[in-house]
C-alpha cells in the first residue's frame, strides 16, 4: 500500500477521495507501521498543534481553558526527552479520567484515584464545554503514548467531522445539501490534507523534536486569514437569528 503521506489526494476521483477519509485511520496506521513508534507520535503532535494553532482562533471570543497550554507543553516536553515516562503516563491517566468527566459526565475513573480528583479540580476551574470535542481527540494523542498505541481514529474523526462537516462548508459558502464528496473535491479540503501529508512527512523526517517545537508556533491548518471568514460568517448567522 502506498505510503499516506505520498498520495496525491487532489488527483484522486471524488470516489476514491470519499474512500481514503473513510478509510484513514486504517491507511495511515499501515503508513507508520514499519517506523518506530515515535515517528507516529510526532506525526500526530505536529497534527495537533498545527490544528490548535487555528482552532483557538476560532473560538477567541471564548476564554482558552488552561489545561490546553498544560497538555501542548507536556507532550512538547515529553518527546524531547524533558519528561520522564513514569510522570508522563501519570499525567495521562489523570487527563483521560477528567476529559471522560467533563466532556462525557462519565465519573467512573474519578474514583480510582484521589489525585484524579485533584487533577479535575485544579485544571478545569474555567473548562468551556465548547472544547469538549477537541480536548477529546486531543486526549487520545496522551492516551496512546502511555499505552505505547498510537491509533489515527482520533485524526480521522477531525476530518470526517469537524473539517469536512463544518469548517470547509463555512469558507466555500456551500448550501446545506452539499454531499461530503463535493467536501472532498475542493481546493481548500485538498489542501488541508496536503498539510497533514506535510506533517507526516515531517515527522518521517526525524528533524529535531526541539527545532520543530519553535516552528510549529506559527503553523495553521486554517490561515488567520480564512479564521476572519469563518468567524464573520458566524456573527452573520448569530445577528441574522438574533433580529429573527
Amino acid at each position: 500500500m502506498e505510503k499516506l503521506y505520498n498520495i496525491d489526494f487532489a488527483a484522486l476521483s471524488r470516489t476514491e477521495k470519499a474512500k481514503l477519509i473513510h478509510n484513514f485511520a486504517e491507511i495511515a496506521e499501515e503508513s507508520f507501521s514499519e517506523y518506530p513508534f515515535e515517528v507516529a507520535v510526532n506525526a500526530q503532535l505536529l497534527i495537533f498543534t498545527r490544528w490548535w494553532n487555528s482552532y483557538r482562533l476560532m473560538l477567541s471570543e471564548n476564554p482558552t481553558p488552561q489545561i490546553f497550554e498544560c497538555i501542548f507543553q507536556h507532550l512538547w516536553d515529553y518527546q524531547e526527552g524533558k519528561m520522564e515516562r513514569s510522570e508522563f503516563v501519570q499525567f495521562s491517566k489523570c487527563l483521560d479520567a477528567s476529559v471522560l468527566e467533563i466532556a462525557i459526565g462519565d465519573s467512573e475513573k474519578l474514583y480510582e484515584d484521589k489525585a484524579y480528583y485533584d487533577f479535575l479540580e485544579k485544571n478545569f476551574k474555567d473548562w468551556e464545554p465548547l472544547y469538549d470535542e477537541f480536548i477529546i481527540d486531543l486526549t487520545y494523542v496522551c492516551y496512546g503514548i502511555s499505552e505505547h498505541e498510537m491509533l489515527w481514529t482520533n485524526v480521522e474523526s477531525i476530518l470526517y467531522g469537524d473539517i469536512a462537516d463544518i469548517r470547509i462548508p463555512l469558507l466555500e459558502g456551500m448550501e446545506e445539501t452539499y454531499r461530503m464528496e463535493e467536501i472532498y473535491s475542493t481546493d481548500r479540503f485538498c489542501q488541508v490534507i496536503a498539510l497533514l501529508q506535510k506533517d507526516m512527512k515531517t515527522a518521517v523526517e526525524g528533524r529535531p523534536i526541539a527545532e520543530l517545537r519553535a516552528i510549529y508556533q506559527n503553523e495553521y491548518l486554517f490561515s488567520p486569514e480564512d479564521v476572519t471568514k469563518i468567524l464573520r460568517w458566524i456573527n452573520c448567522v448569530k445577528t441574522d437569528g438574533y433580529e429573527q
